[in-house]
């Protein structure tokens, strides 16, 4: 069995991995600085749109040492020479110019050149992306880092988590890992590592396509190591600038590897799969996403696995915040003497890029 020492070992190489990777995630190749935008409250500033997202208009001018986060109810106009990505909360998309004209107009949000623009209400632009934006400026993401000790008993706990999301036109790519390690020193320890991969393509506005491969490994329920594949079809039943639900359905086949000391220690498992997904959020204040998993076995009757996890952030000072994490893995009938149930919450400070 690994020892205490050579799976901190292997943790602290994973974090050190993810830091390296996000750290090189700066913009690669400018754009003109002669976007302007105008607050409802008179301000006017020139520079360059970074991006829209989860309503915040993200915003650099030269003489400012850091982008700000705009709010994007509070923006009265918005201009720009160069092309976006621009998606709206019906699902629409569209590689154009844009323009933010007068409030004052029911439709004030133009796509393309004016003679020939598509309207839209500003409240109904979801997100807007530069089109020649490299590689790394198009990663959004998190990643978190919490660490408990108790001295009476020399326990201690690291829980590190990550999550960045690629987008290009109509595909998405999303990556997550989750790592928590406890132990004790001269005592037992425990380690919980899930990676988890999802691929998107938008079919219509409110239709998507994808798969998603999913690893886990858990001291707890005996698992070496549990692979999940599947191909998955879903509709957003609503999506606004604030809040987005998704439901999904498909299916799975998983090949689980437990302990060595269990009988019959591989399995594989064709699975029904449905999912829901819950996100919503609040300008500088909070963000909730969460995500339910169900596996129904087809090869095992009476057999279902679930997944839920939810993660709830709330803002501390520029892209820092304060993060609540719950996580649940649930088997009704492991093939194997194991626990059914394994459930755990943690904290942590994180950073949003």
């Amino acid at each position: 069995m690994p020892t205490n020492q050579s799976r901190l070992g292997q943790f602290r190489l994973t974090v050190l991995i993810l830091v390296t990777v996000v750290g090189c995630a700066a913009p690669t190749r400018a754009k003109s600085t002669d976007d302007v935008v105008v607050l409802k409250n008179g301000d006017r500033m020139t520079g360059e749109i970074k991006k829209l997202q989860r309503g915040e208009l993200i915003f650099k001018a030269s003489y400012m040492a850091d982008a700000v986060r705009l709010d994007w109810s509070k923006v009265a106009r918005l201009e720009s020479k160069d092309q976006y990505l621009i998606i709206l909360t019906n699902g629409q998309r569209f590689t154009d110019s844009l323009l933010l004209a007068t409030p004052s107009a029911a439709d004030n949000f133009l796509i393309g050149a004016q003679q020939n623009a598509v309207r839209a209400k500003q409240m109904e632009v979801l997100k807007i992306t530069p089109v020649e934006a490299g590689f790394f400026r198009q990663l959004e993401g998190t990643m978190d880092f919490g660490f408990s000790f108790t001295s009476g008993n020399d326990q201690f706990q690291t829980d590190f988590s990550s999550s960045v999301t690629y987008r290009r036109g109509a595909h998405s790519v999303t990556g997550r890992l989750d790592s928590v390690f406890s132990g004790q020193t001269g005592g037992s320890s425990s380690a919980r590592n899930q990676f988890t991969l999802d691929y998107r393509r938008q079919l219509s506005p409110r239709w998507y396509a994808g798969g998603l491969l999913d690893l886990l490994r858990s001291d707890q329920q005996s698992l070496d190591l549990r692979a999940t594949a599947g191909a998955l079809l879903g509709r957003n039943l609503r999506q606004t600038e604030r809040t987005r639900i998704s439901v999904f359905g498909g299916l799975a086949v998983s090949r689980d590897k437990y302990s060595a000391e269990l009988d019959r220690s591989r399995t594989t498992n064709a699975d029904a799969l449905a999912g829901l997904e819950f996100n919503t959020f609040r300008f500088t204040t909070t963000d909730i996403s969460s995500r339910l998993l169900l596996y129904p076995s087809l090869t095992t009757p009476g057999r279902t696995r679930m997944q839920f996890n939810a993660d709830l952030r709330l803002k501390l000072v520029k892209d820092l915040y304060w993060g609540f994490h719950l996580y649940e893995n649930f088997d009704s009938k492991p093939p194997v003497r194991a626990e059914k149930n394994e459930l755990g919450a943690s904290t942590s400070i994180g950073w949003k890029f």
